[in-house]
């Protein structure tokens, strides 16, 4: 995680290294990160993130408390985190539709579970969004898990914090976006619909679903067909299936 932070850009304001981890010797790519920024951090602070001219390195006992999770690699790092905005988000859009490409925007009202959050993340990238908004109240992307558990996404598309809902989905719209909303009592699936190029697909809290504030902002809404055996899909499986299947559908 911290060299696809670095990869990208990342600021990063302090590193730390548990003493047996620094003493097996760091891996080639660790290596390579110090060795880069090692003499002059000077213009490459402009170029390419920040790195301290130096690693603290603590032992065991005091590591354990830094961490959070049950295992670690080794390390932890902290950075600046990245401030993204509805314009950036929109800035892909037209670029997309510039070279004459659908555009896909995520918007998350309530989620909850950070693993939830870092996998759709991790879907919007791998499958093309040109963003993924979060409405107030859902967790933070900040948060450790959804750090682990998006795999690097975080740095690579826009994640707009605190939105309101009405404002972003009233300046989508007027960019020509229609709303799609998911809902399991929907009566056309997903399989079914003719998709607009532009699309917002809004989703909602893992045991709540969406809003009728939400709902009701909504032009398009839609299921996905699965067995009568199973009541429902998690939030974040169906995100992927619906971003998958926006990617391929060929008549948008």
């Amino acid at each position: 995680m911290f060299l696809e932070a670095v990869s990208r850009g990342v600021e990063i304001d302090a590193i730390v290294m548990e003493d047996v981890f620094y003493e097996k010797g760091l891996s080639p790519a660790l290596e390579q990160v110090f060795s880069d920024y090692e003499d002059s951090l000077g213009a490459k602070k402009e170029a390419a993130g920040i790195l301290p001219s130096d690693i603290n390195i603590v032992w065991s006992g005091f590591f354990k408390h830094l961490i959070t999770t049950a295992t670690s690699c080794g390390m932890v790092a902290t950075g600046v985190q990245i401030e993204a905005t509805i314009d950036n988000v929109l800035e892909d859009c037209r670029r997309r539709k510039a070279e004459g490409l659908p555009s896909t925007v995520v918007i998350l009202e309530g989620i909850q579970d950070p693993g939830n959050l870092g996998t759709i993340i991790r879907s919007a990238l791998a499958f093309e969004a040109s963003g993924v908004i979060l409405t107030k109240g859902t967790v933070d992307p900040y948060n450790p898990k959804v750090v682990r558990s998006a795999m690097g996404a975080l740095f690579d598309i826009p994640v707009v914090l605190d939105a309101s809902l009405q404002d972003t989905v009233a300046m989508l719209k007027a960019e020509g976006f229609s709303v799609c909303a998911l809902n399991p009592e929907a009566e056309q699936s997903l399989s079914q619909a003719k998709l607009p190029s532009d699309l917002v697909l809004l989703l909602g809290n893992e045991g709540a679903g969406l809003s009728q504030t939400a709902t009701a902002l909504a032009d398009l809404d839609l299921k996905i067909n699965i067995s009568p055996l199973i009541e429902s899909l998690n939030v974040s499986i169906a995100a992927a299936v619906v971003l998958f299947h926006l990617a391929n559908d060929k008549n948008r």
